[in-house]
């Protein structure tokens, strides 16, 4: 069995979905419709839950109202379960959760970030942050 494939849509995809109207669609002319591939709707926003309705002959229909509504309301979903990480945190990509950054050592990437480097409490694998420049201003430069 394939997995479920986590709908996605870009900003362009999200401007689209006013263009549609109250009407049903094929599947392929939402994705025309929105600026996607046919194969997009098929495989990814159909199995994620999109609204269709299948008609006596089989043919699977999208209405487009009920379709943006329920594209906005998954985009927002997904953007509600986003974190955004204190100071001393950093994502660990192979826990795939925000560790605290113990003992931290800091390297300049140029003039305006500076690179936090340690090492994952949870897994042992080196976690990086990127974090804008802290700059002091030298005592005699100072008035």
């Amino acid at each position: 069995m394939i997995p479920v494939r986590k709908p996605i849509l870009r900003h362009t995809q999200i401007v689209r979905l006013s263009r549609l109207l109250d009407m049903l669609y094929k599947p392929a002319e939402i994705a025309e419709e929105i600026g996607v591939h046919p194969d997009t709707v098929y495989r990814s926003y159909i199995p994620a839950g999109a609204p269709t309705v299948v008609d006596a002959r089989g043919k699977v229909w999208i209405h487009g109202l009920t379709f943006a509504s329920w594209a906005r309301q998954t985009i927002t979903q997904r953007r509600a379960k986003r974190q955004s990480l204190e100071d001393g945190q950093a994502w660990c990509m192979r826990c795939n959760l925000p560790v605290e950054l113990i003992t931290p050592t800091l390297k300049p990437v140029n003039h305006y970030l500076e690179l936090l480097q340690a090492i994952c409490p949870v897994c042992g694998t080196q976690i990086n942050r990127l974090r804008a420049r802290l700059h002091t201003i030298p005592e005699s430069v100072k008035p």
